[in-house]
């Protein structure tokens, strides 16, 4: 019994990564934007691919994800027309696509483009659209899609999302550590076609949206991070090298300069997890003492 106290302990005092995440608050207006952005990045990577069905395949998948039976939905009790256009011209999309009719490809999807910021006043009061909270907290929801689909690419096992994560070397993770920039070995080019396309789309948003307020000193701060970022994705860079990217080079001033709410992850605030390993840990150990005394061991 001492020997597995012993184990607990040590399993506490190795254990360096404390529970912690930038876990961002759902807010309906921030995410409607976010899926304009991604439904954007998704056709116009169809557009890319006219006739080549098997790529085309995994954006409607994607474009699936984004625009399901619900929006279309929550869509019509505010504007009819907008629900029925906004799915019928993204499937019009597809279809063109996968018949190889580039000409037509092109024309859906800037048709797609204008429904698409139609929606926008439709779903989102003006109030939310000059606020720049929410339009900051709409760049980490297309971020978090990124770093899904560049662990998809890579086919690892580590959630990217997840800071606690950062580090770790275990699973499938391909390529090396933050110090070794060799290039990254893709599993699947669609999921790493379409992470770059996505952070380079949260890179412009947040372009877009430092221009709206130019008083940030952060601003160039942030957008070097993002530079940072779009050049290790193209570089093919490791895991931990592009989830430093992110979490410590992006989110940090991202938060505090746009006043972005965190949700904490749940924990006792008062002690880091090791630090409560150790103190159970203790008390198991002075428990099974006096338990043993009384036994008259």
């Amino acid at each position: 019994m001492a020997l597995l106290l012993v184990g607990v302990i040590a399993s506490g005092l190795i254990y360096t990564h404390p529970a912690y995440a930038h876990n961002f608050g759902g807010d309906e207006s921030a995410s409607w934007l976010a899926k304009i952005s991604e439904i954007k990045t998704e056709v116009a990577n169809v557009a890319k691919h006219a006739g080549q069905k098997d790529t085309i395949n995994y954006y409607a998948d994607a474009l699936g994800e984004y625009w399901n039976s619900n929006n279309t939905k929550e869509m019509g009790e505010r504007n009819a027309l907008l629900a029925q256009e906004i799915p019928a011209t993204i499937n019009a999309t597809l279809d063109d696509a996968r018949n190889g009719n580039q000409s037509m490809v092109n024309d859906d999807v800037t048709k797609l483009g204008g429904y698409l910021d139609e929606s926008i006043p439709v779903r989102v009061d003006q109030s939310k659209l000059d606020n720049s909270t929410v339009q900051a907290l709409a760049v980490t929801f297309v971020l978090k899609e990124a770093l899904e689909k560049y662990g998809n690419a890579l086919n690892s096992t580590v959630d990217l999302n997840d800071m606690s994560q950062m580090g770790s070397m275990s699973g499938n993770m391909s390529g090396g550590s933050m110090s070794n920039m060799a290039p990254s070995t893709i599993v699947d080019a669609n999921a790493y076609e379409n992470s770059v396309s996505l952070a380079t789309s949260a890179q412009q948003m947040f372009n877009d949206m430092a221009s709206k307020n130019p008083s940030i000193s952060d601003n160039s701060k942030i957008s070097n991070g993002f530079a940072k970022l779009v050049q290790d994705l193209n570089g093919k860079a490791d895991v931990n090298t592009i989830m430093n990217d992110v979490h410590v080079g992006i989110h940090p001033t991202l938060i505090a300069a746009y006043n972005i709410q965190t949700i904490p992850e749940p924990a006792v605030p008062e002690f880091p997890l090791p630090a409560i390993l150790i103190i159970v840990s203790i008390a198991g150990v002075v428990v099974a003492t006096r338990f043993k005394s009384q036994l008259g061991f």
